[in-house]
């Protein structure tokens, strides 16, 4: 069942499922909480856009999204749980640090889906029946916290595989 699985994804190798990460791909964990932790602080900046010459300025959640690796392939989130898939065929992995490890990355991947859809909603939130400028702030709010909650677990992740922070 697992082979038919993996055979009806298009896309997946099982050939490259059965690899370990490349160092290019474990560098790419430690860049994207890199990214998250200035994110964090940097927060209200990040998050804000300003019209040119001293234009109205608006809270926008992208960046969140940017940074979570969800906007672009360059990103280096982007698709990050394939990379996670790929630790189990690590021969210098402590097998002791396995659950911990499993826990972050579904950790990581429940704040990464809640931080997403804060962040879609908080972009609406303006222009919704009962909205405005506060609903945007409430959801963009809510986006930080999973951010948070994604950086834990990112930081979790990095000390299971021996990365540094």
């Amino acid at each position: 069942m697992w082979t038919a699985a993996m055979t009806a994804m298009p896309g997946v190798s099982l050939a490259a499922s059965s690899k370990a990460p490349t160092q290019e791909e474990l560098d790419r964990i430690k860049k994207g909480h890199e990214g998250i932790v200035y994110l964090l602080a940097n927060f209200d900046q990040e998050t804000t856009t300003c019209r040119e010459n001293g234009g109205e300025c608006k809270r926008d959640a992208d960046r969140v999204r940017k940074y979570m690796g969800l906007r672009s392939t360059t990103d280096p989130l982007f698709q990050i749980e394939k990379v996670f898939a790929k630790v189990k065929y690590m021969d210098d992995l402590d097998p002791d640090k396995l659950e911990t490890f499993f826990e972050a990355t579904e950790d990581y991947n429940t704040a990464m889906n809640m931080s997403n859809s804060m962040s879609f909603i908080s972009q609406f939130g303006e222009y919704n029946p009962g909205g405005g400028k506060d609903e945007v702030l409430k959801y963009l709010e809510e986006a930080r916290k999973q951010v948070i909650l994604a950086e834990k677990a990112l930081r979790n992740i990095m000390d299971c595989l021996n990365i540094p922070v």
